[in-house]
């Protein structure tokens, strides 16, 4: 069936209503695509002018940077929204709308700021390292009862391996990523940006961070000396406000509570004697043995711990200061061993300008070692012998088949206790001048 023609009519009317739609959008077009220049100061909270700050148009690729001055200016359409960014601050948005000008005063990303950590002799946000860096707070190490703040890691820090002996004062053994190079095991400490290789003469209450750099890319910065790790250990300091006191203490306990499972005096003969059949050789009278000694409950005891600290703080616009003092206490888990260690941590800043500060801060213990006993002779003496003849008022001896090799297990521990007298001594500290110039730029002499 064939269409049927228009009319003539019909055709001229259809004809004029698409001539007048053409005509509206032609008309209605310029005023869709009509743009006009915005112009403006982006600046931050104390109103200094922000270089490079980004200013672009939500949604498009249409975007500025702010000159020396802070300054910039835009092409955009009344309906669309300016974004403002800058790292570290808060991202803005605003409607143009009939505006030329729009000035905007950024504020400061407090959660971006607070992901800021040390790395080197410097600072970096969180989010812009390569490398694998653990931040451990103040808090975490000051509330553990040991005297070396590094025992305080212990499985706190993923692929750090801290492994406390459990002798009074003894520095643990710590493995960054369980490396072992050349130059041994122990990784390098930074304190107050001097190198260390211990940091036993801190006191756990004077930290205030403790990062520890495990990937090679942010260990770039120490060369060789970084090959095992670096952990940099910031020292508190004093914050602005009114003058405070702290005192602080804690106490504690240890004892070994997972002994080796020995055997009784019976458990012992009847073995000995078999084996020295079984060599042919005659049995061993025991008559004269009527011990029943496990000499590990004779050696070990409960000991006692307690660290204490007294610190001042004050600071003001100019000046600021920080001193901590503290005593630590542990026995150990052996009878007689005790360790103690008294710090000094001080520091001093004083604004000279206000782009020029002068300071120094210093951190010293005297610490007394405990006089270390050794458990295996009470692991391999036999437990025959009683540990004191009442008789004749003396340790007893071992039976003839011990006696060449080992004492008494307790004549080690009582009578040689506090034979070995030892007093350590360690400071570390520095004095600065430090300049801040170019809004951006800082620098130190130590």
């Amino acid at each position: 069936m064939k269409k049927k023609p228009k009319l003539p009519m019909e055709k001229a009317s259809w004809l004029r209503n698409q001539f007048l739609m053409a005509c509206l959008l032609l008309a209605a077009t310029p005023g869709f695509s009509q743009t006009h220049t915005v112009s403006g100061t982006v600046t931050d909270a104390t109103g200094e002018p922000l270089i490079g700050a980004s200013v672009l148009q939500q949604g498009t690729s249409n975007g500025v940077i702010t000159d020396i001055d802070g300054k910039y200016s835009i092409q955009v359409p009344p309906e669309a929204t300016l974004e403002f960014s800058y790292v570290g601050m808060v991202k803005q948005f605003i409607k143009v709308g009939n505006r030329n000008v729009i000035n905007v005063q950024m504020q400061d990303d407090a959660q971006m700021l607070a992901e800021t950590v040390v790395i080197g002799y410097g600072s970096a946000k969180k989010r812009d390292l390569t490398g694998f860096i653990t931040n451990v707070k103040g808090e975490e190490i000051a509330n553990k009862p040991v005297a070396n703040p590094v025992s305080a890691l212990q499985g706190k820090v993923a692929g750090v391996q801290v492994i406390n002996s459990g002798k009074a004062g003894a520095d643990p053994e710590i493995r960054v990523r369980g490396t072992n190079s050349i130059n041994g095991y122990k990784p390098l400490y930074v304190v107050g940006g001097l190198f260390n290789d211990n940091i036993n003469f801190l006191n756990p209450q004077d930290i205030e961070s403790m990062e520890i750099l495990k990937d090679p890319s942010s260990l770039a910065i120490f060369g060789v000396r970084g090959t095992n790790g670096v952990i940099i250990i910031t020292t508190k300091k004093a914050k602005e406000g009114q003058t405070r006191v702290n005192i602080n203490g804690s106490f504690g306990f240890k004892a070994v509570t997972n002994k080796i499972a020995m055997v009784d005096a019976a458990g012992f003969k009847k073995p000995y004697n078999e084996q020295l059949k079984n060599e042919g050789s005659p049995a061993y009278d025991f008559t004269p043995w009527t011990g029943n000694t496990n000499w590990q409950d004779e050696i070990f005891q409960t000991g006692f711990i307690t660290n204490n600290n007294v610190s001042i703080t004050g600071a003001s616009a100019k000046h600021s200061f920080y001193l901590g003092a503290g005593y630590a206490y542990e026995q150990g888990s052996i009878k007689h061993e005790k360790y103690s260690k008294v710090t000094l941590n001080a520091s001093n800043d004083y604004n000279v300008t206000d782009n020029f500060k002068v300071g120094f801060q210093f951190n010293g213990a005297r610490m007394l070692p405990a006089d270390m006993k050794s458990v295996a002779t009470a692991l391999r003496a036999a437990p025959v012998v009683p540990v004191f003849n009442e008789e004749y008022g003396l340790y007893t001896s071992l039976p003839g088949f011990q006696k060449a090799q080992m004492n008494n297990p307790m004549v080690d521990v009582d009578l040689k206790a506090n034979t070995t007298r030892a007093e350590n001594y360690r400071a570390s500290g520095n004095v600065y001048g430090q300049w801040d110039f170019l809004k951006h730029f800082q620098a130190k002499v130590m």
